[in-house]
């Protein structure tokens, strides 16, 4: 069974990773809705992501039931929350007992370089120079869409809504914001290096 790993980040936060091979995961083991959800799925990927991430949960706790509000984020029937992400042949999720959290695993790929004026603002752009790595590209991408997702809330701008105070590659490490008009939410970012793959966790500093 190809669960890779836990990492625990405190006592009340965790992260499970999982390895996706198609065809592995029985959708015989979903419930009526999440059958339905699994139907929508428009490729075999995406099926045994979706699949990944239920079986993960049943792991920890046969009981637990995810839902999905009007804007998409999901929850659990748990004193936990919880954020969900999948990129390629890893699927991961994150419970917490922390009220705002996200989560967000990215493949490195080349593609990045050609798309990064799409998600990077002006302060960034002259934070990380003229001439960034995928790495670091990649790391902003899964801070900005961990904190999307921390947020939970459609029509988010990964450039103006969202601000990337700084990452740091060696400590893997950061912080960023959420602004919105006088709205300004700050995330502490966690950064895991999996093989080829980036994975950011978010989590509101309430200092």
């Amino acid at each position: 069974m190809p669960f890779l790993k836990n990492i625990i980040i405190d006592d009340k936060t965790k992260i499970k990773i999982w390895k996706v091979i198609l065809g592995e995961l029985n959708p015989k083991e979903l419930n009526n809705d999440e059958k339905k959800l699994f139907k929508l799925k428009k490729s075999n990927i995406l099926r045994e992501q979706f699949l990944a991430t239920r079986k993960m949960l049943t792991l920890e706790n046969s009981d637990y039931i995810i839902t999905y509000d009007f804007d998409g984020k999901p929850s659990l029937n748990s004193e936990f929350n919880i954020s969900i992400s999948h990129s390629n042949e890893i699927a991961a999720l994150v419970m917490s007992n922390k009220k705002i959290i996200g989560l967000d695993v990215q493949f490195k790929e080349s593609k990045i370089l050609n798309i990064q004026n799409k998600f990077l603002n002006n302060f960034e752009k002259l934070n990380i120079g003229g001439d960034p790595s995928i790495d670091i590209l990649t790391m902003i991408w899964t801070s900005k869409e961990s904190i999307y997702k921390a947020i939970g809330l459609k029509g988010i701008s990964l450039s103006k809504n969202i601000k990337i105070d700084k990452v740091i590659e060696k400590d893997k490490t950061g912080n960023g914001y959420y602004i919105n008009g006088t709205e300004k939410v700050k995330f502490d970012l966690k950064f895991f290096y999996l093989d080829e793959y980036i994975l950011c966790y978010a989590c509101q500093n309430l200092e």
